[in-house]
């Protein structure tokens, strides 16, 4: 086993867990605010490689260009479905919330294949076969780009949730709803700025990586759904900080199982550690604590 190889498996994976980072942040943060799980969450890492897709085939511009309003179309998106679909099921058992989202997928996944078909689409930017070489480890462009643009983005968002009146005021959601309220803190106002925003994260990861793969309606279930959620567990249920960190965990170990068992098995690695994490460590990283 080369030491060279193995140091390259595990950059490799350290910058794909910077966007499984971004991905599992939005759903931690929701999580932790509206208290549901999202299992509509990939789709919309589909929906924002789709979205940058079309703005570069067919606008001829950049995604990275396009992040800004890609991200507010997604985030109005989120919050009028919090609106519409999620606040009428809050006082219904949980599993009411987990079937509404579910079925939310299937019409994304649906709307999806309509409007751009079943084909493989590619954001083919001028520089996707780029690469830089350091210490003799080989890094792409895009792959670089979008894990340097998902961590400097993520720990703003930490900032803003730590920093802001808003963020403060979704940390109050999240930690006590009831007391929020009675602070004058208006929490349905608050629970469909969160869903909007943590939609918004995914489509972000969406944008960021859309340079790198070929983009398909089944894309974000296939490579991001598994992932998301055993990092959201590692770094503990609603922990804004830990989902952070816990991507950049998972991005390596996948990293290094692809290199060792083959990329067909990779996310035996993410299966793995998730069970582990349920015997062993069931509250995550942080004992359950949010932050």
């Amino acid at each position: 086993m080369s030491f060279e190889i193995l140091v390259q498996a595990a950059m490799l994976g350290l910058l794909q867990g910077g966007v499984y980072a971004l991905i599992a942040a939005g759903l931690t943060l929701i999580y932790g605010v509206i208290k549901i799980v999202n299992f509509a969450h990939a789709e919309f890492v589909t929906l924002g490689m789709y979205m940058a897709a079309f703005s570069f085939n067919q606008l001829g511009i950049l995604p990275y260009t396009a992040l800004i309003p890609i991200v507010i179309a997604v985030f109005v998106l989120g919050a009028l479905i919090e609106r519409v679909c999620i606040r009428p099921a809050m006082r219904q058992p949980p599993i009411n919330q987990m079937l509404i989202t579910i079925g939310i997928s299937t019409i994304m996944l649906g709307v999806m294949q309509l409007i751009w078909g079943a084909d493989a689409q590619v954001v083919n930017v001028p520089f996707a076969r780029s690469a830089v070489t350091i210490f003799d480890i080989r890094l792409t462009v895009v792959r670089l780009i979008a894990f340097s643009s998902a961590m400097v983005l993520a720990f703003a968002f930490w900032y803003f949730l730590k920093k802001h009146r808003i963020g403060l005021a979704i940390r109050a959601a999240s930690q006590n709803p009831d007391a929020a309220q009675l602070m004058g803190i208006d929490t349905r106002f608050i629970n469909s700025i969160v869903f909007g925003l943590g939609l918004a994260l995914a489509a972000l990861a969406g944008v960021l990586i859309a340079p790198s793969l070929s983009i398909y309606p089944n894309v974000g279930i296939d490579i991001y759904l598994l992932p998301a959620f055993v990092i959201v567990v590692l770094g503990t249920m609603g922990n804004f900080l830990g989902a952070l960190i816990g991507g950049l965990i998972i991005g390596v170990a996948e990293g290094l199982g692809g290199y060792v068992l083959g990329s067909s098995l990779k996310q035996l690695v993410s299966l793995s550690i998730f069970i582990a994490i349920l015997l062993l460590m069931p509250r995550g990283l942080f004992g359950g604590r949010q932050g």
